[in-house]
């Protein structure tokens, strides 16, 4: 990577002119792009590539089979969420690169992922890292950046968006989840979580905080005891803990932090895991993302069913294996609080040398695990096309069901296309059916052949 800096608008902005590898390996270049404006070395903000075709029609996609909305360029970095009060309804997002002058990449579908609507969320600026979640009465809310961090909500049965900005752009703020506090019994239920770090501040990780998510917001001090970090992912416990998970990247661990009065204060951090890959160097490029390469950021969710698991805390992340070269996706889970944990466990079962990566995690409302992720497994000897994978724990992590393959076409972003490949995160929800089962609602970024450019996809799965 080569950086220089320029001047726009009076501001100096780094523009980053990066050399990509090839598959060919170390050395090997296939291109150079100038990506601008990437004003910072440790961030997640997509590329803004000069050499990024343009003009295609993208489609977002529910299933394997069926499409929705057309867009044009290419959509990455999703998250789904299922409404809990009607588990037909969901909202969906994307990064979309499309246009670099406005965002309105919210949907939302009434009829679990058939067919999809816009959901009205226009914000007249470029935007990014979206993440959505429903509050328990059916209010949406949406986290996103725009070089500052903001938060919108829109109450349920309304069609207006209300947008608050949390944090300015002084500070960067970069890669940011919201979660809500839906548990019923919770001392502190209905309360709204938002996670992000400040790359202008040493990619300090913070949590902001509200009652309700709809005013009132507080920002928590800094989080992290030491070291930097990237994707702060809060999750509620059934007594209203909050914590948060994040990515070490100069110390190669996954930490995580509580706090017990509402985000107000904090706790001691702890390893829930240390890496086998070298995360000091921020992305990481394997076959099937050589371009964006990889954050290899850690998911997490609590079990919150009253089962005999509540309460129980899992992380997922992607790691090298042990023996070999390739990447699998693991878990690991605490029970007291984030203290101590569980060894870690490979959710994949494939014969090996394949790549898994970009997990998401839900816990259903019986308190079954699911975990989805991408996987190189049908492309072996090469590993450059995808298909998303997905398996569950009923014994809360112990064991794992054979993965189930949730796509019927594999998608490849290992040659010419969009610079961002697949983003950096994928998303997966859960909640139960009117007929009254559990189900896990899956969303992932797609190029398989037909869609030019990255498109979103999503599909629905059950225990057997």
């Amino acid at each position: 990577m080569r950086r220089r800096t320029i001047l726009m608008g009076g501001l100096a902005v780094a523009v980053l002119t990066m050399v990509w590898a090839s598959a060919g390996g170390a050395g090997a270049t296939s291109s150079h792009k100038t990506v601008v404006p990437v004003p910072h070395s440790f961030t997640t903000v997509p590329f803004k590539s000069t050499s990024q075709p343009g003009g295609w029609s993208g489609v977002l996609k529910v299933g394997p089979e069926s499409p929705a909305i057309n867009k044009s360029g290419a959509q990455s970095e999703v998250s789904i969420a299922v409404d809990p009060t009607n588990p037909n309804h969901l909202l969906a997002q994307c990064n979309d690169l499309s246009n670099f002058s406005s965002y309105d990449c919210v949907y939302e579908s009434m009829n679990r992922g058939k067919t999809w609507v816009s959901a009205g969320f226009s914000v007249p600026t470029f935007c990014y890292d979206p993440w959505v979640r429903f509050g328990r009465d059916g209010d949406a809310f949406v986290a996103y950046e725009c070089s500052d961090q903001r938060i919108a909500y829109r109450n349920a049965g309304s069609s207006t968006w209300n947008h608050t900005t949390l944090q300015n752009s002084s500070l960067f703020p970069d890669r940011d989840a919201v979660v809500v506090d839906n548990n019923p019994a919770s001392p502190r239920v209905d309360s709204v979580y938002v996670g992000y770090d400040e790359a202008n501040a040493g990619n300090a990780a913070h949590v902001w905080h509200s009652a309700d998510g709809k005013g009132g917001w507080v920002k928590s001090p800094k989080i992290n005891d030491a070291s930097n970090t990237i994707g702060v992912n809060p999750a509620t416990g059934p007594d209203g803990t909050v914590y948060a998970v994040w990515e070490d990247y100069p110390g190669k661990k996954v930490m995580v932090d509580k706090s017990t009065d509402g985000g107000a204060t904090w706790s001691t951090d702890h390893v829930v895991t240390n890496y086998r890959l070298a995360t000091g160097a921020f992305f990481l490029c394997i076959p099937p993302q050589p371009d964006r390469c990889v954050v290899p950021m850690p998911f997490s969710a609590v079990d919150n069913s009253g089962g005999a698991h509540n309460g129980r805390l899992y992380v997922t992340y992607p790691d090298k294996d042990p023996a070999a070269a390739d990447w699998n996706t693991y878990v690991r889970y605490s029970d007291d609080g984030g203290t101590t944990w569980s060894a870690e466990t490979k959710v994949n079962d494939d014969a090996g040398g394949a790549y898994q990566f970009f997990p998401a995690i839900s816990v259903a409302p019986d308190g079954t695990v699911g975990v989805s992720f991408y996987d190189t497994r049908n492309d072996n000897t090469l590993d450059h096309k995808t298909d998303r994978y997905w398996t569950y724990s009923t014994d809360g992590g112990a064991t794992w069901a054979a993965n189930q393959r949730i796509t019927r076409v594999m998608s490849d972003e290992s040659g010419v296309g969009d610079a961002n490949d697949y983003g950096d995160y994928e998303g997966t929800d859960s909640g139960t059916a009117p007929q009254g089962f559990d189900f896990f609602q899956h969303i992932w970024t797609d190029s398989r052949p037909g869609d030019l450019a990255e498109d979103v996809w999503n599909a629905s799965t059950k225990l057997p």
